[in-house]
């Protein structure tokens, strides 16, 4: 059996091994750097790899791949997705009277066509195929059908899928009761986690917290981690709190409503493993002349709480501004990747205390 997994875009190669680890005999054939794909194999069995494909916690969503091909980027290109659609046997993953719909999807530009037309080509493709080997036609519905197929042309190579983990994106984590403004997305705070090099039993410390996402997700991982969560803002605190228990970790998370320029003053100095956090970047949320300031007089208490060999991963738009202000502080970089945060490209910095 062969899948696609989606991701948010820059993190693909901490996506594929999470694929790797955690879904059985995984083998990844193709990571489409900065389009957020990752095609895998798997020789598992079905019921298994669908169930671990459901737990991983770095992909938006994934699908059963039932073909792909190669497409021109000109009109005679919906032509090629048409007879690859028909020929990919979707129809047979609808059972009899159940609706389906087709969402499509286009990466890359130059193409004559919208993911609009793709999907209304595929469509009528599975329609057509099912009415000459089935007999029946089955039914579009594009709220709440039955089945959902995933049809999408990547730069020039079409694709087309059963849609495994549902319509809701995978980062829109179900605990999440309280949204902050500029709320990190759960994937990007776990692929953050992994690249900060957390592991169970290390102290995790969120400075900058907004609603938790990253707490959260370093208790759901790791059972025996010690979690801080902490917001200069009590509206922030409190939805945290709430995301915490709504995600049955609040006994895990200690949350306060303390100052991050102030950290070694609430925690005592060497006390934490890793910081991992979404500060403000003055694009959403603040002022980019503020945020600045905040960096410079936040870094010196971030480096005073982390240990020896401690690490920080940092997602921010004013890379220069934070590495700066964590090298005054006795912080020396380790790498930093670009992702994309809703509709931002943004840096992931990792710093290292030595």
């Amino acid at each position: 059996m062969r899948f696609l997994a989606t991701c948010n875009p820059g993190t693909e190669d901490v996506v594929a091994r999470e694929i790797v680890e955690e879904v059985d005999s995984a083998e990844v054939e193709e990571v489409g750097e900065y389009r957020g794909r990752i095609v895998f194999r798997s020789s598992g069995e079905p019921w298994l790899v669908a169930e671990q494909i459901y737990g991983l916690r770095s992909i938006h969503s994934a699908s059963l791949l039932l073909a792909e091909s190669e497409v021109s980027p000109g009109r005679e290109g919906l032509e090629e997705v048409w007879r690859t659609a028909y020929k990919s046997g979707a129809h047979l993953h609808i059972p009899y009277g159940a609706t389906f719909a087709v969402r499509g999807e286009r990466i890359g530009e130059g193409h004559s066509y919208t993911s609009v037309e793709i999907a209304s080509t595929v469509g009528d493709a599975v329609q057509r195929a099912a009415e000459e080997s089935l007999g029946w036609r089955p039914m579009v519905r594009l709220n709440s059908p039955q089945v959902v197929l995933h049809a999408e042309v990547d730069v020039s190579t079409f694709r087309l899928g059963v849609l495994l983990t549902g319509e809701r994106s995978r980062h829109r984590r179900r605990y999440r009761v309280y949204d902050h403004p500029a709320a990190l997305k759960a994937s990007l705070a776990y692929v953050m986690l992994r690249l900060a090099g957390a592991r169970d039993g290390d102290t995790i410390l969120d400075p900058m917290c907004g609603g938790g996402t990253v707490a959260v997700e370093a208790a759901l991982l790791f059972e025996t981690s010690r979690v801080y969560c902490v917001d200069l803002n009590p509206r922030h605190t409190r939805g945290a709190r709430l995301n915490a228990e709504s995600a049955r970790v609040g006994g895990r998370v200690e949350v306060y409503t303390w100052d991050a320029r102030l950290l070694h003053e609430l925690l005592g100095e060497d006390s934490v493993d890793r910081i991992v956090s979404n500060p403000p970047y003055g694009i959403r949320l603040g002022d980019p002349v503020d945020v600045r300031i905040l960096y410079r007089e936040f870094m010196p208490s971030a480096a005073r709480v982390l240990r020896s060999g401690g690490t920080a991963a940092i997602i921010t738009a004013e890379t220069k501004a934070l590495v700066a202000a964590a090298r005054s502080s006795g912080l020396r970089m380790a790498g930093a990747r670009r992702v994309r945060h809703g509709d931002l490209w943004v840096d992931i910095v990792v710093l290292e205390k030595p």
